[in-house]
């Protein structure tokens, strides 16, 4: 079920950048950055919050969201694009996940040179987060956090996340000066492993680079989850 790759995200968003909020109507992602903040609806008749200023829809949200969004003041915006393949026998040995606190730290130090620039507005409290969050989850049983290191230097990282059949993975990322090497295809083929007898999934930007990078990797596009942001004041009410 489509719902199943959607609960795995929410569990990465809820144990790395936020807190999930379920009703029988809706979900509400509160993230610690505003840029992981997201109201999602669950049926055509749920009720739009007050002050909402990012919503994002997924197929069994109903008919009529776009018409009522556009209404409301709001505009597309990116879309996230779930994607599923097939796990199981995969060439090379295996990946240890992580399992002390300095390669947490490590973990971090990747993702930071990967995702972020020095000098970028909150930098410093990115930087801390990752950290936090990664010492916070490499113990984690539902969780496995991966490190690859080039001569001792940390250079390449995944992690991959399981709720029930489904493995999801999250923060792909290589150090500028070791891409190219095939260490994040080393980590994503043990992601493959990890997902054995069930579903790997992960999710990406529509039209980006790493969408038609993971189409040549053998992924498949399981659903599209359009984001809409509020583009005009809110009404006074």
């Amino acid at each position: 079920m489509l719902e199943e790759l959607l609960d795995n995200h929410l569990a990465f968003l809820a144990a790395h950048r936020g807190e999930v909020r379920r009703s029988a109507d809706s979900i509400e992602v509160v993230g610690e950055s505003d840029e992981f903040s997201a109201w999602t609806p669950l049926s055509p008749t749920a009720e739009l919050p007050a002050g909402t200023s990012t919503v994002r829809l997924v197929p069994w949200s109903g008919p009529g969201w776009v018409e009522r969004l556009t209404a409301e003041g709001f505009a597309p915006a990116e879309v996230l694009v779930h994607m599923e393949a097939s796990a199981g026998e995969v060439e090379g040995g295996p990946v240890a996940a992580i399992d002390s606190d300095a390669d947490a730290v490590g973990f971090a130090e990747v993702q930071s040179a990967a995702f972020l620039e020095v000098g970028e507005p909150d930098y410093d409290w990115w930087q801390k987060m990752f950290v936090e969050r990664a010492l916070q989850n490499y113990r984690a049983p539902d969780q496995s956090l991966y490190l690859l290191r080039v001569d001792g230097d940390p250079a390449s990282s995944t992690l991959v996340l399981r709720t029930g059949s489904v493995v999801g993975v999250y923060a792909v990322a290589t150090k500028p000066q070791y891409r190219g090497r095939g260490l994040a295809t080393t980590l994503l083929a043990q992601a493959r492993r990890d997902a054995a007898g069930g579903r790997l999934t992960l999710q990406v930007v529509g039209g980006s680079d790493a969408e038609r990078l993971y189409l040549k990797l053998g992924f498949r596009r399981a659903f599209r989850s359009p984001y809409f942001r509020r583009s005009s004041p809110l009404p006074s009410r």
